[in-house]
């Protein structure tokens, strides 16, 4: 299992989500830490150089966008939006 860390933009994402919705994503979450070795993870391209690397994960209609080191075991989970906004925002 890979060691999650959540950055504050996406604890902040996690804190303006409806109740119905948290167990959703946070679920989503927890399996990508138990099968991100055996997955392929999907990059964001034409991104600026801070965010190479960015991938992203489908939740229903919310996108988490996160970094995945294999080497380290650990994933960073950048923001949880709306699949209408997200792309907007980065």
């Amino acid at each position: 299992m890979y060691e999650i860390i959540i950055l504050p933009d996406a604890e902040n994402d996690i804190d303006e989500l409806d109740a119905s919705l948290i167990e959703g994503v946070l679920g989503k979450i927890e399996w990508l830490a138990s099968n991100a070795r055996n997955i392929a993870h999907h990059q964001l391209s034409s991104l600026p150089d801070e965010l190479k690397g960015l991938c992203r994960l489908h939740t229903g209609a919310r996108r988490i966008l996160y970094w995945v080191s294999q080497e380290k075991r650990k994933i960073w989970i950048f923001r949880i939006e709306h699949r209408s906004t997200v792309y907007k925002k980065i």
